[in-house]
């Protein structure tokens, strides 16, 4: 019995010792309010380090992160650009990249009125988006340019120029290095307000590959369909379809059609036969016939009975 009880003081002792050790992560966050500040904390930032905005804030160039590992939470504020003191700086215009070796969070944020893409994964960089919504962007909303973008909760609106959408684009350019393939991971829902262009891949070379992936408990779901990229809804549905891409073989899961997911057609969606009101009182009147004959059959047999 002494012994269980020194066993138990030492568990308790071990355990009051590790309560009281403080928490070694330096991980802080960093509230910011204007570029200047959003610019400062980005520099600064270390991995695991948060950055929150207390102000919707408009930029002047992109706000870019390399080699780090940070979330910027938009505390539901908007980043946006200042056009008439845009500098586009070595040629990019989106509002923010995750670049080289980064991984870029991106929570409850608005990103809007981008020179070009309201963010970029770039040449194996990393960004997540969850409680992300993305308009007014000259170009794009989301640019995966050799890089991963992963979407938890993405809303899309109208995106691009001259009266085309473009939601999601998918490429590799001239300036990515190595073999970092586009990557687009489907991790809980994607919305968007238009129908035609929400996903688009922009990829000439064949050898520059790109692949798709699917989480466990996602929602909506990216799949290879013939020549297409293809998101469904829960129930395999076809929602927005991708332009033709034969010339390249993604790798990912393949879209397998199944009734739930047929478009329907027309003629399914609506009858336009002229109703009369009886139809619906058919069941009745068949069910009335048949008790009426179930009632003369069983009152002739007790009539006949009772002779």
């Amino acid at each position: 019995m002494k012994n269980y009880k020194n066993i138990f003081l030492l568990i308790l002792m071990f355990l009051l010792v590790f309560a009281f050790i403080p928490n070694s992560s330096n991980a802080k966050t960093t509230e910011v309010y204007d570029e200047e500040t959003l610019r400062q904390a980005v520099e600064n930032a270390e991995d695991g380090d948060t950055i929150t905005l207390t102000a919707n804030i408009s930029i002047t160039s992109y706000i870019g992160i390399i080699g780090k590992n940070i979330t910027i939470n938009g505390n539901n504020f908007t980043i946006s650009r200042i056009p008439e003191n845009w500098y586009s700086n070595e040629g990019n215009g989106s509002l923010i990249t995750s670049g080289s070796g980064a991984k870029l969070n991106l929570v409850n944020i608005t990103l809007t009125k981008a020179s070009t893409y309201g963010v970029q994964a770039y040449n194996g960089g990393y960004v997540l988006l969850d409680g992300v919504t993305i308009f007014d962007c000259n170009y794009g909303g989301v640019f995966i340019n050799g890089g991963t973008a992963e979407i938890k909760n993405l809303i899309l609106k109208k995106n691009g120029s001259q009266g085309f959408n473009n939601g999601i684009e998918i490429g590799k350019d001239s300036s990515t290095t190595g073999k970092n393939t586009p990557t687009l991971i489907m991790n809980g829902t994607l919305s968007s307000t238009e129908t035609s262009g929400v996903i688009y891949v922009d990829i000439y070379d064949p050898s520059a590959g790109l692949n798709v992936v699917n989480s466990e408990n996602t929602v909506n779901k990216i799949f290879i369909n013939e020549n297409t990229l293809v998101i469904t809804d829960q129930n395999k549905k076809i929602l927005y379809k991708s332009n033709e891409i034969a010339h390249i073989k993604p790798t990912g899961d393949t879209f397998i059609q199944t009734e739930t997911s047929k478009p329907t057609t027309e003629s399914q969606e609506k009858d336009d036969t002229p109703k009369t009101g009886i139809e619906t009182a058919v069941p009745i009147i068949i069910f009335i016939i048949f008790l009426s004959v179930m009632f003369v059959v069983i009152f002739k047999e007790k009539f006949f009975q009772d002779k």
